[in-house]
């Protein structure tokens, strides 16, 4: 008898369980069928698509041969990046792949628009015997979970020039700052949201909590404080985007710099033999200390509601989330030239000697224990919004006196996007 990559027990769960969340009710329980052709279409970003073509053409093998009701397997890998995955599926589910990447923080619109399966409770002890409660909690939303884990989002690691700072130096902010570098700034941030909003969230600020799009904290007393502190200290920093920020640090003239693991190969190769990656600082604003956080949240396969296939295209994703393609897909991103950092999730990986070698690795993953999950209700709009507020801030464009009117003002009109 064929052994099932799915443990036999979850099949008619998936398949049933999936079902109830698609749009269109139907459940079919039939008896032994004929062995048939299985055709399922993956999205994924372009620097991965020949990762993608070789690991799903292994699935597709392993998949039919250990399956008496499948005759063949042919996996269509398409070029749809994860942040384009959600806006094109939900143009069209019908037309949409069968499992493609999803950021975190897209769940509600595709759950909400019941787009992608919510996986019954067996699926979901996979994931979290895979990945643990945690991460798999960030692929959670509305009472269910939506899919397999395979890459934290976290924000900010920081990468910081060790002829310039000590071990010990970058985990204070205030003595980085403190210290003596010439015409060099110290650190630098992208006005981006995504990473920018590090500064309020590290004050405790706290945006569309539990889903409530009308909550909001950033104007705190705390928050407020912490944006004057940048401010004031706006000319020691940097404030810009990775590919203007690299050029200064090949250079010399910055010293550290917060960024995301999708930046690293950037960050590393514009300081070269002088790099070293760690957590974000602690900081100290009017004599109270904070640990420096940021938004984060995970990558993770989900399965189109629509689908013709819904048990493969399940065993598909829980594939490519697995603890050994996670690895494969490390090695692979470390041997291009140059090399690219892919940080797993795979508990299992933890402890694994070729991913604890890599001190960005380690970084990322010590941060993501210190992140503010991301709602999955941020509306776009708000990123741009967000970015904007902080540059004028940063700028000096908004005295110091005006900083918390602002924010305020800016909260009304988030909870109309």
């Amino acid at each position: 008898m064929k052994k099932r990559i799915l443990a036999l027990s979850l099949a008619a769960a998936m398949v049933i369980g999936a079902l109830a969340s698609c749009t269109k009710q139907e459940t079919v329980v039939s008896s032994a069928v004929e062995a048939r052709d299985v055709s399922l279409t993956l999205w994924g970003a372009e620097a991965d698509l020949d990762f993608l073509k070789e690991v799903s053409s292994d699935f597709a093998k392993t998949y039919a041969d250990e399956h008496d009701d499948v005759k063949s397997v042919t996996v269509d890998v398409k070029i749809v990046g994860e942040n384009d995955s959600s806006k094109e599926a939900l143009k069209d589910i019908n037309a949409a792949a069968d499992v493609f990447g999803v950021p975190g923080d897209q769940t509600a619109q595709l759950a909400d628009a019941k787009a992608i399966y919510a996986m019954p409770e067996d699926v979901v002890k996979e994931i979290k015997d895979l990945v643990g409660d945690s991460t798999a909690a960030k692929a959670f939303y509305n009472g269910n979970y939506y899919g397999f884990p395979y890459s934290p989002n976290t924000a900010c690691a920081l990468y910081y020039n060790k002829t310039l700072f000590t071990e010990d130096e970058v985990k204070d902010l205030n003595v980085m700052l403190e210290k003596d570098l010439g015409d060099t700034k110290a650190i630098g941030v992208d006005s981006n949201a995504f990473l920018s909003s590090c500064w309020i969230l590290t004050a405790g600020g706290e945006l569309y909590t539990n889903s409530n799009r009308d909550y909001c904290t950033f104007d705190s007393d705390e928050c407020v404080e912490m944006m004057k502190f940048v401010q004031k200290n706006a000319g020691k920093m940097y404030k810009g985007s990775t590919e203007d920020a690299v050029g200064l640090l090949k250079d010399g003239k910055l010293a550290a710099w917060f960024d995301g693991s999708w930046n690293a190969s950037k960050v590393v190769g514009a300081l070269g033999d002088n790099v070293a990656v760690t957590v974000l600082p602690k900081v100290k604003v009017n004599d109270k200390e904070y640990q420096m956080t940021c938004f984060g949240g995970v990558k993770y396969y989900a399965v189109n509601a629509a689908s013709k296939e819904p048990e493969v295209a399940i065993a598909l994703a829980q594939y490519l989330s697995s603890a050994d393609v996670q690895l494969k897909k490390y090695e692979a991103k470390q041997a291009m030239n140059p090399p690219q950092l892919a940080i797993p999730t795979a508990l299992s990986l933890i402890e694994n000697d070729t991913i604890k070698s890599n001190p960005a690795i380690a970084a990322y993953m010590k941060q993501g224990e210190m992140i503010v999950v991301q709602e999955p209700v941020i509306p776009q709009d708000w990123w741009g919004d967000f970015g904007a507020l902080y540059s004028d801030i940063f700028d000096g464009k908004i005295s110091a006196d005006n900083i918390k009117a602002e924010i305020t003002k800016h909260i009304e009109s988030w909870k109309t996007m």
